[in-house]
């Protein structure tokens, strides 16, 4: 996976990088936001879902015949690559 620099961000405002990988010979990108530690989110993603502190939210593009049985450790995986720490939310988009 090829992460991005943060841009430089205005107070109070997430910095959010740009990340791309290629599975099954398909370029496919994502957006991560690192929150930092003490946030408390709310989510309905299949990662990160509930009330709960977490540090950060990765939005995943997959491919459009998805079919992975595992999404949830899927999304660990690759926030895990993109460097994050701590609790996070996951989410993916076709």
């Amino acid at each position: 996976m090829t992460v991005a620099p943060p841009p430089r961000a205005a107070t109070g405002v997430l910095p959010i990088q740009t990340l791309t990988r290629v599975e099954c010979d398909e370029q496919l990108s994502a957006l991560l936001w690192r929150a930092g530690s003490g946030w408390r989110m709310i989510s309905s993603a299949v990662l990160g879902g509930g009330i709960g502190e977490r540090s950060w939210v990765l939005n995943a593009q997959v491919s459009h015949g998805y079919s992975r049985t595992d999404p949830d450790a899927h999304l660990a995986s690759l926030a895990h690559e993109a460097g994050t720490r701590g609790p996070g939310v996951g989410l993916m988009t076709a």
